[in-house]
């Protein structure tokens, strides 16, 4: 079987805490090569000790099958340009780009490219996630009147990154890729109605707590994502027949953990257990058989593209 070759750009904590370790276990890719500003930290996750301190570099590199990009989110769509014009398939980090133009602008030189470029909402790779979402789909619950949806945590120190407005901070940006966005996916991507945003903002200027609710159709979707109170997640769906719950801390970041989802279906309660997975690892092989011509299920760039479009239409109302 051909092993496919990753370069990394960037080696933060996201990279050496995550992707490193998922494709260090895999035996379908490898890490051929780190590209990061600091040459000591590329070298702490380049198995091979192949580094670059120049990103076009690592492009230009032929034997890099495609890139994992885990930059801050605004340099996320100008790097992963010139990866995919340099004909690497590209997996980044989310949000793929600060607006709905810039995912549009990227969708454009991938297709032009002909490589593959997906955003690494690694949580819907989840075994228990795509559960919940074929159990919402498959009617069983009935007509979907609610969906209730949060993250959140607390303690960020200011200079972190994720509260810096200069390189694409704030809430939305960070945890809003998986709980604003949920009722999204399971609803199968109507059209959004009945918008109204509630946001406090850090005293750098981002957005720190954002409660983002909407109509899908019928279904009324309320969804909240912080980073100034304390831990918890919940993915709760309610329709005319039952319901399905994700709960605990862990709904939208379970990784080598087991989990639970709770059903209810016309008054009968159930629980589907799932052993540990780490959806990082699953994510990164399904994405590298898609490069190289395999039918493995990868989030589609459209998926994405209304993502960022709620997003703009949020910030909208922020501002």
């Amino acid at each position: 079987m051909t092993t496919f070759k990753w370069g990394f750009v960037g080696a933060g904590m996201i990279a050496k805490k995550a992707l490193y370790p998922a494709i260090s276990r895999s035996n379908v890719g490898e890490i051929h090569a780190v590209a990061s500003r600091d040459a000591d930290k590329a070298m702490t996750i380049s198995p091979k000790g192949k580094i670059y301190t120049d990103y076009d570099q690592l492009f230009a590199d032929p034997e890099v099958d495609g890139v994992y990009i885990s930059l801050p989110n605004a340099f996320h769509l100008p790097v992963a340009i010139r990866a995919m014009k340099a004909g690497k398939h590209v997996l980044c980090e989310k949000p793929l780009g600060m607006n709905a133009a810039e995912v549009r602008e990227a969708m454009a030189v991938a297709e032009a490219a002909g490589v593959l470029f997906v955003e690494a909402s690694w949580n819907r790779w989840h075994p228990r996630t795509q559960r919940i979402e074929e159990i919402v789909k498959s009617g069983q619950l009935g007509a979907i009147k609610r969906i209730r949806a949060a993250f959140t945590y607390d303690g960020l120190d200011d200079a972190n990154i994720r509260l810096d407005p200069t390189i694409g901070g704030g809430i939305l940006y960070d945890l809003g890729p998986y709980s604003t966005v949920a009722p999204l996916w399971l609803m199968d991507f109507p059209e959004v109605t009945e918008l109204s945003v509630q946001s406090v903002k850090h005293r750098g200027g981002v957005d720190e707590t954002t409660r983002v609710n909407y109509k899908l159709g019928n279904t009324v979707c309320e969804t909240v994502a912080s980073c100034n109170v304390p831990e918890t997640s919940w993915l709760i769906v309610d329709g005319e027949k039952g319901s399905a719950k994700m709960l605990g801390d862990n709904v939208f970041n379970s990784r080598h953990a087991d989990s639970k989802l709770e059903v209810t279906i016309d008054g009968k309660v159930s629980i589907e257990h799932f052993g540990p997975v780490d959806p990082y690892q699953v994510m990164a092989d399904n994405f590298a058989r898609k490069a190289m011509g395999g039918n493995d299920w990868v989030m589609p760039l459209s998926q994405s593209l209304r993502f960022a479009e709620l997003f703009d239409a949020a910030f909208a109302q922020i501002k």
